[in-house]
């Protein structure tokens, strides 16, 4: 299955800095599984079928990421070098 990058935000439904905000490694345990403190980016979705998606994007694109579950909010989550199409959106040069 081929999918594009809209595909990869329609799957997604919050995106956030990652490692640049130090408060994340104080919450580690919300956390279920191992995560990549070193990424830039998290981002969350619905359910695991759609994090299964968003990575396989990020596999053909060639982006590294690694997948949790976030006791916090409830939802699957991954982290990834990757920023989406979110990422300086709306900002003026």
């Amino acid at each position: 299955m081929k999918l594009n990058a809209n595909d990869f935000d329609r799957l997604t439904e919050t995106q956030m800095e990652w490692n640049s905000i130090a408060d994340w490694k104080d919450q580690a345990p919300r956390f279920e599984d191992t995560i990549n403190w070193n990424h830039k980016f998290i981002f969350w979705t619905e359910n695991y079928a759609s994090t299964l998606l968003a990575t396989e994007y990020l596999n053909q694109q060639g982006h590294d990421y690694s997948i949790s579950f976030d006791d916090a909010v409830g939802q699957y989550c991954f982290t990834t070098d990757y920023s989406g199409s979110w990422y300086g959106a709306g900002v003026k040069s």
